[in-house]
C-alpha cells in the first residue's frame, strides 16, 4: 500500500513540476512590425501601365499606444493621374534593416487585418473619389483593409495625400485621420496631379 501512495506521490510532484515549468517558459510575444520603406504602385486600368513611388521612413516604436508615432518619408513625391481615370493603389511595406536581405511585412499586416488600417486623407479638394479594390484584403469584420484602392479621377486638379498605416484603430470607417484613433504606424505624405 506504501508503495501506492509513494507512486502516487510521485506522479502528483512530477504533474506539479511540469505545471510549474510550463508558467515559467516564455511566452510567443509577436514582435511589432519595423518599417523603413514603402512602396505604392499605382497602375492605370485604362491601359494597365503602372509606376511605383517609393517612401523612406524613419523607425517607429508601439511604446506608448495613445500617442501617434509617426514614421514620415523626406522626400516630397507627385502621383500624376489622368482626369477622368480609374486607378489601383497597391501599399507594400518593408523592412530594410538587413539591407542583403530586406523583408516584405506587408505578410503580417494581413495576418494581423484586424489590428491595422491604411486610410488615405486628402486635402485642397481634387476631384479624386477612393474605394477598396479588387483583391484587397478583409478583415474578421469584413472592413477592407486597404492595402489595394481604387481611385477614380474626374475634372483636373491637385490634392495633398497623407497616407496612414493605422495600427489598432477604434474604428475602420471616417473621413479624418482622427475618427480612426489608434495609433500612427507609418505616415506618408505626397501630391496627387490630376491634368
Amino acid at each position: 500500500m506504501s508503495k501506492n501512495i509513494f507512486k502516487k506521490s510521485v506522479l502528483i510532484a512530477a504533474i506539479l513540476f511540469l505545471a510549474a515549468c510550463k508558467k515559467d517558459d516564455p511566452k510567443i510575444i509577436n514582435e511589432e512590425e519595423e518599417f523603413s520603406r514603402v512602396v505604392i504602385t499605382v497602375t492605370n486600368e485604362g491601359d494597365q501601365s503602372s509606376e511605383q513611388y517609393t517612401f523612406e521612413v524613419e523607425g517607429h516604436d508601439h511604446a506608448d499606444e495613445t500617442e501617434s508615432t509617426e514614421d514620415t518619408h523626406e522626400d516630397h513625391l507627385e502621383v500624376e493621374l489622368a482626369p477622368n481615370s480609374s486607378y489601383l493603389f497597391e501599399i507594400r511595406f518593408y523592412n530594410d534593416e538587413d539591407p542583403n536581405n530586406p523583408e516584405d511585412v506587408t505578410q503580417e499586416i494581413i495576418d494581423e487585418a484586424d489590428d491595422h488600417h491604411v486610410f488615405y486623407e486628402l486635402t485642397d479638394g481634387a476631384n479624386i473619389s477612393i474605394e477598396s479594390g479588387t483583391g484587397d484584403t478583409m478583415d474578421s469584420n469584413s472592413n477592407a483593409l486597404n492595402l489595394i484602392t481604387r481611385w477614380t479621377t474626374t475634372a483636373a486638379g491637385v490634392a495633398d495625400v497623407i497616407a496612414y498605416l493605422i495600427h489598432e484603430p477604434s474604428t475602420k470607417t471616417g473621413t479624418t485621420r482622427n475618427d480612426f484613433g489608434g495609433a500612427t504606424d507609418v505616415e506618408l505624405e505626397f501630391e496627387a496631379h490630376v491634368e
